[in-house]
């Protein structure tokens, strides 16, 4: 098939459609129309089924006996914008089609063409839509549809990432987003895994410099404000590149360029392609190699020193009404990435749910020490981070491992900090937790799928859950604060904001219900433990 149009006349010569024994019995006059697309049909009502261009496969079943059924049916695909209509004969009718449907057809201007020999419409769909696809016109229109297709995505506030899923779709190829400095930022792709997509596009080979040219690889430059903010990248990976996929290409680039002038979105982009290695990387999805390789791609260096882990988990209803953890640490991911880094050793943090983790290099080993006095002034500085942006530290738990030497070590370190900062969150508020060291919620947490620990939780404190209502609630925070304290009256008074006497009134009626001497090492353990219990499995980490 050529580059130009297909006409009615051109369909009509095809092999395919010859080998039936093809007779225009009427509408000749419109011989000359575009044929945009083929399409099989038999229904009766037609309406909003067509798009215009089409020409229609039927075997006139549906359209009935009836001569105004007939002559309505030719109407309809005219006022829909078909252009001819083929009928297979032997279903409906046998010799010859009836009068009313060619005299209106004719009188429509529209070709009507009887098939004398049988062939499967699928296939003839299959072989004329295939060869329109990489028509010039039938590219533009695509070409346009997307654009149109893409614009409302960003008009709808949908980011970067669903233009990329999009387009990957369309193409059936891996689609990439890097900035200027090329580092990944986001990627699509409905067959290849992360992994296999950052290796492929790792390994391309440019040879130009502004949408450049490798093999394998069609690359577009993304322009914000007028200046070249990155480039999309087509990878051929699932299949080969057509005509189309440049078009694609130069549609996705201008998408993805409105919609980071929108302010906020390269941010979020960035901590999710970071949150996501450091996420799967801790769930032991990616192994060391992969992951420092890939942690490369997305600003942290291959050569490093030390490594420490952190993370920090947003405290129970610390955030307002209608606010998502997401939306909470898209606003911090910058900041807080600026305070935790060191000149030319910068920190790979990323947010998933509500759990930030993130990985800094802390130089060469004795650079700098790795003791509480170090942890502490990182820690002061990530609390500096959030009172800049005007959020409360006590908010927000935030959790440091010790140095190690490898990416071979930091999957654990990573879950170790998650585990101590999701237990800081649950109990009373600190400046920083150390997760080099187990702390009794970490253990508790580690072992949060044991059912025995609900069991135990339940049996100590049964009897002061079912007193219930507000003075239940007040049993139960008092009798939690009072063991924080670790037994101390005074202390405990103060953090419950009630007088002492209130206190002592308080711990005799728990005593009471419960049946224990809180000054019995053993019970107030026990109740300790099935306080921290209750708390951290109710925690939504």
């Amino acid at each position: 098939m050529s580059d130009g149009p297909l006409t009615v006349s051109d369909f009509i010569e095809l092999p395919i459609i010859q080998a039936t024994l093809p007779d225009l019995v009427a509408g000749s006059a419109g011989l000359g129309s575009e044929v945009r697309w083929v399409h099989s049909l038999d229904v009766p009502d037609v309406s909003n089924l067509l798009r215009g261009g089409e020409m229609i496969l039927t075997t006139g079943v549906s359209i009935g006996s009836d001569a105004t059924a007939q002559r309505r049916f030719v109407r309809d695909l005219v006022a829909e914008g078909a252009v001819g209509i083929v009928v297979e004969l032997g279903f409906a009718w046998h010799r010859e089609l009836p009068a009313p449907l060619v005299q209106e057809a004719e009188r429509r201007g529209i070709p009507l063409v009887a098939l004398r020999r049988a062939i499967r419409f699928v296939e003839v769909s299959e072989a004329v839509n295939g060869s329109l696809l990489t028509t010039g016109h039938a590219l533009a229109r695509r070409g346009e549809e997307l654009h149109r297709n893409l614009d409302a995505i960003v008009l709808e506030g949908a980011g970067a990432e669903v233009v990329l899923a999009e387009v990957s779709r369309l193409i059936g190829n891996p689609v990439v987003l890097e900035d200027a400095r090329r580092e990944l930022v986001a990627y699509s792709s409905t067959d290849q895994t992360e992994a296999d997509v950052v290796d492929s596009w790792s390994g391309l080979k440019w040879s130009g410099q502004e949408a450049g040219e490798a093999d394998g690889a069609v690359a577009m430059p993304v322009t914000v404000r007028s200046r070249t903010w990155g480039r999309v990248i087509a990878i051929q990976a699932d299949n080969e590149f057509d005509r189309f996929t440049p078009i694609a290409m130069e549609r996705a680039a201008v998408a993805v360029g409105l919609g980071l002038m929108r302010g906020g979105e390269e941010d979020e982009l960035r901590a999710r392609s970071r949150g996501n290695l450091l996420f799967e990387f801790a769930a032991g999805l990616v192994d060391p190699l992969a992951a420092a390789r890939r942690a490369s791609t997305l600003g942290f260096p291959r050569r490093h020193g030390q490594l420490v882990a952190v993370a920090a988990v947003w405290r129970f209803d610390a955030l307002d009404e209608g606010i998502s953890f997401e939306e909470a640490w898209t606003p911090l991911m910058v900041p807080i990435r600026g305070a935790l880094s060191e000149p030319d050793r910068p920190a790979l943090i990323g947010s998933r749910g509500n759990c930030m983790l993130g990985l800094l290099d802390r130089g060469t080993k004795g650079s700098e020490p790795d003791d509480i006095a170090s942890r502490e002034r990182l820690a002061g500085r990530f609390r500096a981070a959030l009172v800049r942006h005007e959020i409360d530290p006590a908010r927000v738990a935030f959790a440091i491992s010790g140095a190690r030497d490898s990416w071979d070590d930091m999957a654990e370190a990573l879950v170790r900090s998650r585990l101590a900062a999701e237990a800081g969150a649950a109990g009373p508020a600190r400046d920083w937790h150390d997760s080099s060291r187990t702390e009794v919620g970490q253990l508790l947490l580690s072992m949060r799928g044991t059912p025995e620990l609900l069991s135990f939780s339940q049996e100590r404190l049964g009897p002061l859950l079912e007193v219930g209502g507000d003075r239940g609630r007040d049993l139960l925070e008092t009798l939690e604060s009072f063991l924080h304290c670790g037994g101390r009256k005074t202390e405990a008074a103060a953090v419950l904001g009630i007088e002492r006497q209130s206190l002592y009134h308080r711990l005799s009626r728990i005593e009471s219900i419960l049946d224990v001497n809180l000054k019995d090492g053993d019970s107030a353990l026990a109740l300790h433990l099935a306080v921290m219990i209750r708390r951290l499995l109710a925690w939504p980490g």
